[in-house]
């Protein structure tokens, strides 16, 4: 749609106005202002249209590695933080004090609706309680069949891709691999969730899905796609104008609301079943919650629906993708891997792990897992904003530009806190010199691993998964779906690098492209060779 000239004007005036007001507003009170700043920085936009367009977060971790742990922003003064004490804080012990920003929640409400991500307070709290025990390990374990065959599918579909598309010459076939991984994980939350099949991403549905999605991403990755979420923090209001970036939002909801209608109404005609009413997967779950199902009920269950459709499976593809991306260009790693996959017995089916050995017994997957999501969080960065003015607590102090240590950094009401999950993952005071660098083997000594206190509280001391009352409640999932995909690929294919730069960007993950090309969409190209 195109926006008016007025339309842009008022937006403009509008944003001028805000920055202003920010600015003269987090003075006062406040220690913010007293930290280091980078260098630079628009006179509009102060930082954060370097932070948004610089590749795999290098604007935070550079910052981090020149100024501290905490440094404020221009543009407002946006405090970025990666001290572990504060994050816990904020986290852990004070989650509801420092809640989602204005630019976060409006758009989660666009895009998956007032579901878990997006409740704050006691609608938080009980909706996580109700969802949980979903996601316990005895729960997930019991997964294990429903993820072993989307897994199976995935392979043998893009078996039929490689075969039809080499040569004598040329064995194996050159594929977007982010074309692949996610039919898997869109079929296993299908399955798990709610009783669907997306055909491994043959469906109509999965196909509008993942269209939808792309696009969604590729506007996220424009300038207009950076201007609107800051219009939003501003004036929230203002999702109603007919602007494009802001009203794509809700596209991919409104898809998937379709099918989770049908879904619905096909599960409550089976509620009268015996094992349905003891079922513990999610539709029944959600539909035990709320057994009417009528309205306003009906649309937050509906919510609920397209939050573990779209979350459930993106995120996880996103981190596999990386991961695969990384074998392929060191192709040491990846034989190690094949070799302990391959060489291991299980005791599942066929010789297949068991979800505990998946846990245990496999140290390599194990470690190419974290460091994979420790290189690439899907969720990049982060957003709070203090609800009540506060202190943060820091273990090591920083120094302001006056010289002066500081050993708490106190915040106003109000003050929006950028959490850089890439830069707390690759932070080389924590990390060491190679913390950018992927290497796996780091997580096979626990002598070699940073100190507990330098860590975060979150998943084996990384922030993936974010950490307290708001940690990834279907992490336990992710991580076993991202464990059997791997090694169901690596026993079935070869991945050969391509040879390409890539370049990230965050727009509602951590999304790949390749350096120049960036026009041609989303890609990790990956030459795959079928080992059959």
């Amino acid at each position: 749609m195109a926006t008016s000239l007025e339309t842009k004007l008022l937006i403009s005036a509008c944003v001028v106005a805000y920055v202003v007001g920010k600015r003269w507003w987090s003075k006062r009170g406040s220690d913010v202002g007293r930290l280091k700043k980078p260098a630079g920085g628009h006179w509009l936009w102060g930082h954060e249209y370097e932070a948004w367009d610089t590749t795999d977060g290098q604007f935070y971790i550079k910052n981090v590695d020149e100024l501290g742990q905490a440094f404020a922003m221009k543009g407002g003064l946006f405090l970025a933080l990666t001290a572990p004490a504060a994050i816990s804080h904020m986290f852990t012990k004070h989650p509801y004090e420092y809640t989602k920003s204005q630019i976060i929640r409006p758009l989660i409400e666009r895009l998956l609706g007032k579901s878990l991500p997006w409740a704050e307070g006691d609608q938080h709290k009980r909706q996580r309680q109700i969802l949980a025990p979903v996601f316990t390990n005895e729960n997930v374990k019991n997964m294990d069949q429903e993820i072993h065959h989307a897994a199976d599918k995935l392979a043998e579909v893009l078996r039929e891709h490689v075969l039809s598309n080499q040569t004598d010459k040329n064995p194996g076939a050159r594929v977007n691999i982010l074309d692949w991984s996610g039919r898997a994980t869109l079929d296993i939350i299908g399955a798990v969730g709610f009783g669907h099949d997306f055909q491994c991403g043959t469906s109509e549905e999965a196909r509008a899905i993942t269209r939808s999605w792309r696009e969604l991403v590729l506007m996220g990755m424009e300038f207009p796609g950076f201007v609107a979420p800051l219009v939003i923090r501003a004036f929230p209001f203002i999702t109603d104008l007919p602007v494009e970036a802001i009203q794509a939002q809700g596209e991919i909801k409104t898809i998937v609301k379709r099918i989770a209608r049908q879904l619905v109404e096909e599960r409550k005609t089976m509620m009268n079943d015996e094992s349905m009413k003891t079922g513990k997967d999610l539709m029944s779950t959600l539909l035990k919650w709320n057994e009417k199902a009528e309205a306003e009920d009906l649309d937050q269950l509906l919510d609920h629906i397209c939050t573990f459709v779209m979350v459930g499976h993106e995120t996880t593809s996103n981190a596999l993708n990386f991961a695969l991306y990384e074998l392929a260009r060191n192709p040491e790693m990846q034989d190690k891997l094949r070799k302990e996959i391959t060489e291991f017995v299980g005791s599942g089916p066929g010789g297949e792990p068991t979800y505990e050995e998946y846990q245990s017994k496999l140290p390599y997957l194990d470690a190419v897992c974290k460091e994979g999501l420790r290189m690439y969080p899907p969720a990049s960065h982060t957003e709070r904003i203090a609800l009540v003015d506060d202190v943060l607590p820091l273990r090591f102090p920083i120094t302001t530009p006056s010289g002066e240590q500081l050993n708490s950094i106190r915040v106003r009401r109000g003050q929006l806190i950028n959490v850089p999950t890439i830069a707390i993952n690759r932070n080389h005071t924590v990390w060491g010199h190679d913390a950018e660098v992927f290497r796996p083997e780091r997580w096979l000594d626990a002598e070699g691993l940073p100190a507990p206190t330098s860590l975060t509280q979150g998943w084996s001391g990384i922030f993936s998964f974010l950490e307290g009352p708001r940690i990834c409640i279907g992490f336990r999932l992710a991580l076993f779906e991202y464990k059997v995909i791997m090694t169901t690929l690596l026993k079935n294919f070869e991945f050969k690098d391509t040879g390409v730069v890539l370049k990230t960007q965050f727009s509602s993950n951590l999304q790949p492209f390749v350096e120049g090309r960036k026009k041609d969409g989303i890609q990790i190209p990956l030459i795959v060779k079928d080992l059959h």
